[in-house]
């Protein structure tokens, strides 16, 4: 467990290195860097599993919170860059199992995504859609049951558990999505909206060649930022 989280920790460390390479590089083709800020929202998720052996699996939303920092670059047009570091609960509750159980999955998210600006004719409000890859580091795996009214909560690697689970930690994915840019005297106001669509088989399990867990979800945040052009 430590050494793949040493192993995270190296993918990381070069992950953020080329973040700020590929977001600041078009500062040199007319982009400047125009804007830093911190955010924060709801996710509402859940897992996608494919088991054959239960084909008919299906898994409950669980919600929890976003937070994190962007720093967007922006040309004289319609195009900009924004890279994010943010922290994400994401999970899924089983359907109607006694006990029943929930599994929490937190991750250090990092996208890049690509922007389209779409001027509306109002300054002070700027439409925004985009579209980019993210790479998720686990920080943690967590399982908790309810049962008469008592609540335990476990490691999925845990002991105590009947089936401990392994996970990959480390997850690549998309993320599409949509907002609002908003002028608010001399902030911006990002109102955000998007569905993150998980690549990675997080089964780490011996049986990951033949059950695949994915991560699927919705992320709606409001974010503040100062502009600096």
């Amino acid at each position: 467990m430590i050494t793949g989280q040493l192993h995270a920790m190296r993918h990381l460390t070069a992950l953020t290195t080329a973040v700020c390479l590929v977001v600041l590089l078009p500062s040199g083709a007319g982009a400047q860097c125009t804007t830093i800020g911190i955010k924060g929202g709801l996710n509402v998720s859940t897992l996608s599993v494919d088991d054959p052996s239960d084909p008919s699996l299906e898994l409950d939303n669980t919600t929890g919170f976003l937070a994190g920092a962007f720093i967007q670059c922006a040309s004289a047009g319609w195009f900009a860059l924004q890279g994010e570091v943010d922290y994400s609960q994401n999970g899924a509750k089983a359907q109607g199992e006694d006990p029943a159980s929930e599994l929490s999955l937190n991750y250090l998210r990092v996208p890049v995504l690509v922007m389209a600006r779409l001027e509306s004719g109002k300054r002070t409000a700027t439409p925004i859609l985009y579209f980019g890859p993210q790479v998720a580091f686990e920080t943690r795996c967590q399982v908790t049951t309810q049962e008469n009214g008592a609540s335990e909560s476990f490691d999925c690697d845990s002991s105590e558990l009947d089936a401990p689970l392994e996970t990959n930690l480390v997850e690549f994915g998309l993320v599409f999505g949509g907002g609002l840019d908003i002028l608010v005297g001399g902030l911006k106001m990002q109102l955000d909206a998007r569905y993150n669509l998980g690549l990675t088989n997080l089964n780490g399990g011996t049986d990951a060649s033949v059950v695949s867990v994915k991560n699927r979800g919705w992320s709606f945040t409001v974010g503040l930022g100062k502009p600096f052009d």
